[in-house]
């Protein structure tokens, strides 16, 4: 059996879009496409500076930060969602 497909209005009522699953619609419907550009790109410069193991390992560190910030927040998301 085929699941319905998941959309998400946004821009006031006017535009509605199809998500691929749970985190692309809270995506598309916080706004967040723009910050999470920004930040691969951020991340995509940053890494191509990398010159030594050190400031790998430190640029390693901030991503691994991030990410554990990021999952901490959809966990926390997880627990206001009805269970299906």
């Amino acid at each position: 059996m085929k699941k319905n497909p998941l959309y998400v209005v946004t821009n006031d009522g006017n535009v509605v879009e199809q998500a691929e699953g749970f985190m692309d619609a809270v995506i598309k419907k916080l706004g967040l496409q723009p910050a999470i550009e920004l930040f691969n790109s951020l991340v995509g410069l940053l890494s191509d500076q990398v010159g030594n193991y050190g400031f790998f390992l430190y640029l390693q560190e901030i991503i691994d930060k991030f990410a554990s910030f990021v999952e901490g927040v959809v966990e926390t998301a997880y627990q206001f969602i009805p269970s299906r």
